[in-house]
C-alpha cells in the first residue's frame, strides 16, 4: 500500500499528474452513477432541502407532545441608603443583600391548538415526502443523463475504430492502385485518388478521437469528476430482450411507483390541510403545564416574632429550602362575530390552490401514461432498427470485401471500391447507433415507469 501511494507521489511530482487520478480506480457505468449521486451539486442541493424539511417536520411533530425542561436560577439583589423599600409603610425593613436559588422541573403541554399544531405537522410530514420524492426522480433522471453520456463514449470509441479500419482499407487501396498503376492495369489518376481517401480518412479518424476526448471529458464533468478521470468500457454493448409486460400494466406500475405522482399527491394533501387549517381558531385551545422543585434564600437571617399595632404578630423567619410543586390549565375559546369576509377570502383562495393541486395531480398522471406508451414505443422501435442495421452491416462489409478483390483483380474501378466502403461504414456506425439507442431507449423506459433503485435504472443485465 505504501509503494502504490509513494508511486502515485512520485507521478505527480514529475509528470504533473494529481496523485488522486493516479491512484484512481477506472470507473464502469454503475460506478460512475454512484459517484454522480455523491458528487452532483444538483442532487446535493436536493438532500440539503430534504434535510431541511425533515428538520422542520422534527420540531413541529415536537409540539405536538408535552415539554419537560429544568431550570436552575439565582436571583441576587443588593440595597444601599435610606431605602425602606415597598414594605416600610408596615414597619418592615428592606434587607441590604438579596440572594434566592430556585431549582425546578417544569413540562408544558398544548393539549389542543385548535387542530393547529396537528395540521401544520401534516403539512411539514407531507412537504418531507414531496421532497423525498423529488429527490428519488432526481437520482433516477440523473442515472438515464449518465447512461446517455457513459454510452455516448462507447459509441464515439466504436466510430474511431471504424474510421481505423477505413483507413487500413484506404491504405489497402492505395497500395492496389500503385501496384495496378506499376503494371500498366490503371491510371495514374487512381492513385491520385486513392491518396485522397486515404488522406480524408486519416483526416476523419483523427476527428473521431477527439470527438471521443470530449465525451470522455463530458463524461467525467456530468459525474462532477475530474477532467482525467479513469473509465472502463464494455468490449460489445450488450442486447437485451425487449420488455414482454402489456402496456397497461407498465402504466399502472409507474402510477404506483413515480415519485411525481406521489409528489403531486402530497401538494394535494398540503393543500386540503391548508383550507382545514383556516377554521382552527375557532376550536378550543388546552394548556396544561406543571412543575415543581425547593427554593433557598441564604441571605434572609432568622428572625424573631414581631408584634406590629393593626397587623399583630408577625412570625419569625429563617433559613430554609422550602419545596413547592403547581400545575395549572388554560382553555381559550374565541368566537370571532364580525370578519368583515376574511375568513370566506381565505377558504375561497385555498380552494383554488386545492383545485390547481388536483389539476397539476391530473396531468401529472395523464403525463405518465404518455411518456410510459412513448418509452415502450421507442424501445420496440429501436430494437426492430437494431436487428436491420445489424442485417445492412453484414451485408456492407460483406461488399466492400468483395469489392476490394474486384478492383485488386481489375474488374471494377477505384471508385466504385470507395464507394463500396464508405456503404460498408456507414452501415457499421449506423449498427453502433442503433446499440445505443436501444440501450438509452431501455433506461428511459425504466425511468419512466418508476424504477426506485438509480443503480437498477442502468444495470441492464436485471430484469
Amino acid at each position: 500500500m505504501r509503494s502504490l501511494l509513494a508511486g502515485a507521489a512520485l507521478a505527480a511530482a514529475v509528470f504533473g499528474v494529481p496523485a488522486y487520478a493516479a491512484a484512481q480506480t477506472p470507473l464502469d457505468l454503475r460506478a460512475a452513477v454512484r459517484y454522480a449521486l455523491d458528487h452532483d451539486p444538483a442532487m446535493l442541493t436536493r438532500r440539503a432541502t430534504l434535510a431541511q424539511n425533515e428538520a422542520t417536520f422534527a420540531r413541529d411533530h415536537a409540539a405536538e407532545f408535552p415539554t419537560l425542561a429544568g431550570t436552575l436560577q439565582n436571583q441576587l439583589a443588593k440595597t444601599n441608603g435610606n431605602n425602606g423599600g415597598s414594605f416600610s409603610q408596615f414597619g418592615l425593613s428592606q434587607a441590604q443583600v438579596f440572594s434566592q436559588n430556585v431549582a425546578q422541573i417544569g413540562s408544558t403541554w398544548n393539549l389542543s391548538t385548535g387542530s393547529l399544531a396537528q395540521i401544520q405537522t401534516q403539512q411539514a410530514k407531507r412537504q418531507v415526502q414531496g421532497s423525498r420524492d423529488d429527490v428519488r426522480r432526481a437520482e433516477q433522471q440523473l442515472a438515464s443523463d449518465v447512461a446517455a453520456a457513459y454510452y455516448n463514449v462507447v459509441q464515439q470509441r466504436e466510430a474511431v475504430a471504424l474510421n481505423e479500419g477505413d483507413r487500413l482499407y484506404q491504405q489497402q487501396l492505395l497500395d492496389v492502385a500503385r501496384a495496378q498503376e506499376r503494371v500498366g492495369r490503371a491510371a495514374g489518376v487512381d492513385v491520385l485518388r486513392a491518396q485522397v481517401n486515404e488522406l480524408r480518412s486519416e483526416t476523419t479518424l483523427t476527428t473521431a478521437r477527439a470527438t471521443e476526448a470530449n465525451a470522455r471529458e463530458s463524461l467525467a464533468q456530468r459525474i462532477g469528476a475530474p477532467p482525467d478521470t479513469a473509465f472502463v468500457f464494455p468490449v460489445a454493448l450488450p442486447e437485451p430482450p425487449p420488455p414482454r409486460t402489456p402496456i397497461e400494466a407498465l402504466v399502472a406500475a409507474a402510477l404506483g411507483a413515480r415519485s411525481d405522482i406521489a409528489s403531486a399527491r402530497a401538494q394535494v394533501a398540503v393543500a386540503r390541510l391548508v383550507d382545514a387549517a383556516i377554521e382552527s381558531d375557532r376550536r378550543p385551545q388546552i394548556q396544561l403545564s406543571g412543575a415543581f422543585g425547593n427554593t433557598e434564600t441564604p441571605t434572609t437571617v432568622a428572625t424573631a416574632a414581631q408584634f406590629i399595632p393593626g397587623f399583630g404578630i408577625i412570625p419569625g423567619s429563617s433559613v430554609s429550602r422550602p419545596g413547592f410543586w403547581q400545575i395549572g390549565a388554560t382553555s381559550t375559546f374565541t368566537v370571532p362575530f364580525i370578519e368583515y369576509g376574511a375568513r370566506r377570502a381565505a377558504h375561497r383562495a385555498a380552494r383554488a390552490q386545492l383545485a390547481a393541486a388536483e389539476g397539476t395531480l391530473s396531468s401529472a398522471e395523464s403525463g405518465v401514461a404518455v411518456d410510459v406508451r412513448q418509452a415502450l414505443r421507442a424501445v420496440q422501435t429501436t430494437n426492430a432498427n437494431l436487428g436491420t442495421s445489424r442485417e445492412a452491416q453484414r451485408l456492407g462489409a460483406e461488399s466492400a470485401r468483395i469489392a476490394q478483390l474486384q478492383y485488386r483483380n481489375g474488374l471494377i474501378s477505384l471508385t466504385d471500391a470507395t464507394a463500396a466502403e464508405q456503404s460498408a461504414l456507414s452501415a457499421a456506425n449506423d449498427l453502433v447507433v442503433a446499440r445505443v439507442a436501444y440501450l438509452n431507449a431501455l433506461v428511459h423506459l425504466r425511468t419512466s415507469v418508476g424504477v426506485a433503485d438509480p443503480l437498477t435504472v442502468v444495470d441492464l443485465g436485471a430484469p
